[in-house]
């Protein structure tokens, strides 16, 4: 072995690791492949980790079943995100895929400021159950081998049903946007009003 190598587990050795929070989540699809998803959610941006390189989609979904796509947003945004930590920022107006609703539009005052109404706890998992009344909207991550563009999103989704709440909305995109034969994962966390 040597020496650099030696002294680089040494110091590696040495850092303490942080626990990563774990983020209450429902999957689908091949996780196992695309990895653990979302590792924080916050107002101002949500946090996930890839096993290996992925195309992403990032959409807030409400109970009631509106819509806003968060990335991509703009033809020029490149979904494909690189394997381990990654972050996209929420606080830009979302692009509406059901216009004119753009449910999680600056309530605070500041343009562009992503705030889902009440006091928010940033975790939970998707359900039923009496905790459901208090549900704000699902973060819900798409990753697949495949490229996508906003356009794309919005072309495809013109064409999904909006029967059912947002739960039904929710297991319809990956059918909708992934082409069959295509690697995906789904991610979906549910913030929780206080």
């Amino acid at each position: 072995m040597s020496r650099f190598v030696r002294v680089l587990a040494l110091c590696t050795a040495a850092v303490p690791v942080r626990a990563a929070t774990q983020i209450e989540q429902g999957v689908r699809g091949d996780v196992a492949h695309f990895g653990p998803g979302f590792t924080a959610l916050a107002e101002e941006r949500v946090d996930f980790r890839l096993l290996r390189p992925a195309n992403v989609v990032l959409f807030w979904v409400t109970p009631q079943g509106h819509i806003d796509l968060f990335y991509p947003v703009r033809s020029r945004d490149k979904t494909l995100r690189n394997a381990g930590a990654n972050a996209i920022s929420v606080s830009e107006i979302p692009s509406p895929i059901q216009a004119p609703v753009i449910s999680g539009a600056p309530v605070s005052g500041r343009a562009g400021q992503f705030t889902p109404p009440g006091s928010t706890v940033m975790t939970g998992s998707p359900g039923g159950g009496a905790d459901s009344l208090k549900i704000a909207g699902y973060w819900v991550l798409l990753t697949s081998e495949e490229p996508i563009t906003a356009g794309d999103v919005q072309r495809k989704l013109a064409l999904m049903s909006r029967d059912g709440g947002g739960l039904a909305i929710i297991d319809r995109l990956a059918p909708v946007l992934v082409p069959e034969g295509t690697m995906w994962a789904q991610y979906t966390a549910a913030v929780v009003l206080r």
